[in-house]
């Protein structure tokens, strides 16, 4: 990372860094709030009503894996820059090696059990019969795109705490 674009936490002031911190997490949240509802109004237009309560029952599950994502990220940024401060480098890099892991771990036998009982999973998120092959069938395709939308959340975090707020912004607008 250039020197120039390095965040001092150090000697900063804490409303400069509040600033450099926020505008750019701020940014790359609603594109991807932004990306939501655009992928709303595209299965609106193309498959209808039913394609939206299909996406809206299997909604809670994208809420789910990004609060776990955003719980394990914020806490292994807490505890890898404590062990930064400390100059305890590998042990960071341990923390955060644990962190994605472990999240890709959890990750990977919800994401199984989902897809190996799409309906019954459908069902436990409240489906109808009406709208039950339409939610089984996207539960089961996006199920294994929140292993890495888990690796994103958590790597943003580590971005950040990196001193790179603007690149974690753009792996947000990008990837939405």
């Amino acid at each position: 990372m250039d020197k120039r674009d390095a965040i001092d936490f150090e000697s900063t002031e804490v409303s400069t860094l509040y600033r450099k911190l926020l505008i750019p997490t701020l940014l790359g949240t609603l594109s991807m709030a932004a990306m939501t509802t655009i992928n709303g109004i595209f299965v609106g237009h193309g498959v209808g009503s039913d394609g939206v309560a299909a996406l809206n029952i299997i909604n809670p599950v994208y809420q789910i894996f990004s609060g776990i994502g955003l719980m394990i990220g914020a806490g292994c940024s807490v505890v890898v820059s404590i062990h930064m401060a400390k100059q305890k480098i590998k042990i960071a890099r341990l923390n955060v090696t644990q962190a994605l892991v472990g999240a890709t771990v959890l990750t990977t036998i919800i994401c199984v059990l989902a897809m190996l009982y799409p309906e019954q999973a459908t069902r436990m998120l409240g489906a109808s019969e009406t709208l039950l092959p339409q939610a089984s069938c996207y539960l089961f395709w996006i199920m294994p795109s929140y292993i890495f939308q888990m690796w994103s959340l958590i790597g943003l975090f580590i971005i950040r705490l990196d001193g790179s707020p603007k690149v974690a912004m753009w792996c947000n607008v990008i990837a939405a």
